[in-house]
């Protein structure tokens, strides 16, 4: 079951990343562009409209395209019939599906929903990346040192998340211009408590075995024996809480685009098309109900991957820390008769 999950969510992930990495290369229509606001906008999913293609790269959009009685070429834009003339040399017909829609610009939907996985994706990582590095480091050093630096930093950390999260992160993208990098760093700082706690936990438990002992007898300074000893120990608990950071900041950073205090336009991320689409629910519902799908989805596959990851981990700590440490420990077995059977494990 821990497969599948993992599974499933590193599947989705990585669907999502590849789309993401490779869509300047992608066969799709530039996410920004408004090639027509009057043919092309509020187009449901699987909308075809008529394409007209002049010998001067010139292209029309229209609602329309009919032959008249006299075998001139008719389209229709609105409400307004225009033909083609004969000044206006070759004309090829075609036509044009857009996928997902089109949103209140003519602009594409499939477009801005790969490109928006670009920026929300990234944001979420880097963020994740620095939630991490610093409450791993606070965690890190909290419980090796102890006393009364363990105590500071605590009370530190205390501090930190007494302070309502979404008020801080508004406070500090409000005191600062809104860009993606202010993005990163402020959602980064404001994610790293519950790191710092499993880390130190997990350190005060670890410190007292019998290799950190070793270790220290043989002049181990502490900082030798954090890095080597004790940092790749909590590696397993900094991936299963990494799974959770990313989806947490990609929530996060969607809230704040959606603020209007996140990325700034006219990048999308899937928060921004949310916000685009919020006055539009009951007539175009496919312009915030895309972007939300695939917030919920991610969140959903980051859930997924930290549960299996913690499953698999976990137990694998959990019998390093008891059954590793005797290995001959007796087990009891019933024999087919019946009765206990004493052996090695």
């Amino acid at each position: 079951m821990r497969n599948r999950r993992i599974r499933w969510g590193a599947g989705f992930l990585a669907a999502c990343a590849v789309l993401a990495m490779l869509a300047p290369w992608l066969p799709i229509r530039d996410p920004d562009a408004q090639p027509d606001t009057l043919v092309l906008r509020n187009l449901h999913p699987g909308s075809r409209v008529a394409v007209l293609d002049f010998a001067g790269g010139r292209r029309v959009y229209a609602h329309e395209v009919r032959t008249g009685l006299d075998g001139a070429l008719e389209y229709r834009r609105g409400s307004t019939w225009s033909v083609l003339a004969p000044s206006d040399g070759e004309v090829t017909r075609g036509s044009a599906v857009f996928v997902l829609g089109t949103d209140a610009f003519g602009r594409d939907m499939l477009s801005r929903v790969i490109h928006g996985a670009r920026i929300s994706l990234a944001v979420g990582l880097l963020a994740a990346m620095i939630a991490l590095v610093v409450g791993g480091g606070v965690g890190l050093v909290s419980g090796l040192l102890g006393g009364w630096a363990d105590a500071a930093l605590m009370r530190l950390t205390d501090l930190a998340s007494s302070i309502p999260r979404l008020f801080l992160v508004l406070l500090l993208v409000a005191l600062h211009r809104p860009s993606i990098a202010t993005t990163i760093v402020v959602l980064g700082a404001t994610t790293w408590m519950a790191a710092a706690r499993m880390v130190r936990g997990e350190v005060l438990s670890l410190r007292e075995r019998d290799y950190v002992h070793a270790a220290r007898v043989a002049g181990a300074s502490p900082w030798r024996v954090g890095a080597f000893h004790l940092l790749p120990h909590v590696a397993a608990l900094l991936a299963v809480e990494g799974a959770l950071r990313f989806g947490q900041s990609v929530l996060l950073e969607a809230s704040l685009s959606f603020l209007g205090l996140g990325v700034p336009p006219p990048a999308a991320s899937w928060g921004s098309l949310i916000a685009d689409g919020r006055d539009r629910l009951l007539d175009a519902w496919w312009i915030s109900t895309l972007p939300g799908l695939a917030i919920a989805g991610t969140v959903i596959a980051l859930s997924l991957l930290g549960d299996g990851l913690r499953d698999r981990f976990g137990g694998h700590v959990r019998r390093s820390g008891t059954e590793a440490a005797s290995p001959a420990a007796p087990t009891r077995r019933a024999d087919r008769s019946g009765s206990p059977v004493s052996r090695a494990a």
